[in-house]
């Protein structure tokens, strides 16, 4: 049995039509209990578009490629495409209401994004910026922020977006004491907020912890 039922398929298929660009959906499997099932969910999700490809690689075997996308955990999916300029991953299973804000940044990456000069031009004047969202599936807030990080992500080469499945990686969700979903921690803990915005005012949040 696969992972999407029918209608889910039907519904992605609608939403992936207009992709113009290739995306690659760069994944690095691990050894955990969801690993399987991931890389199950991104080759029905790569069979439902001929603009979407899946690049598979072992974390554990695979150094070269893992040095290359500087990959230290998995499981780990990279959005790689043209329009793609930062780093765009998603740590885990991209389920319950994560699973659409994934499909909305496959249609980013495809060509759909639409960048804000004002921001793009910002976070291309700073030194990096990295941004690390902590989801649960259930969570109602949590799409928003996740799709915040991973949209700042595409639009320019100097952020990193990287929402983690926060049940699926405990030992990082507690080093930055995240206690409540979404929490969107800012350069390593240079700054944080916690709850799901629109990208102005996570704009605003961002460039207050970056002190600008």
């Amino acid at each position: 049995m696969g992972i999407l039922d029918e209608n889910t398929k039907k519904e992605v298929s609608k939403r992936l039509e207009g992709t113009k660009s290739e995306v690659t959906l760069v994944y690095f499997e691990s050894k955990s209990e969801l690993s399987e099932q991931i890389k199950a969910l991104l080759t029905e999700l790569s069979g439902l578009s001929e603009k979407v490809k899946l690049e598979v690689h072992d974390l554990d075997s695979d150094k070269e490629a893992a040095a290359k996308y500087g990959v230290e955990n998995g499981p780990v999916t990279i959005f790689k495409s043209e329009h793609v300029k930062g780093d765009a991953r998603f740590y885990g299973i991209p389920a319950g209401g994560e699973f659409g804000t994934f499909v909305e940044a496959l249609k980013m990456a495809g060509g759909e994004l639409k960048p804000n000069g004002e921001m793009a031009k910002f976070f291309d004047s700073t030194d990096g910026v990295k941004l690390e969202v902590f989801t649960t599936p259930q969570c109602p807030h949590c799409p928003a922020s996740a799709y915040v990080a991973l949209k700042f992500a595409m639009m320019s080469p100097k952020v990193k977006g990287w929402v983690y499945e926060a049940m699926e990686f405990r030992e990082i969700a507690s080093k930055y004491k995240v206690m409540s979903v979404p929490k969107t921690v800012i350069n390593e803990g240079k700054g944080e907020f916690v709850g799901g915005y629109p990208e102005d005012i996570a704009f605003i949040k961002i460039k207050q912890a970056l002190g600008a």
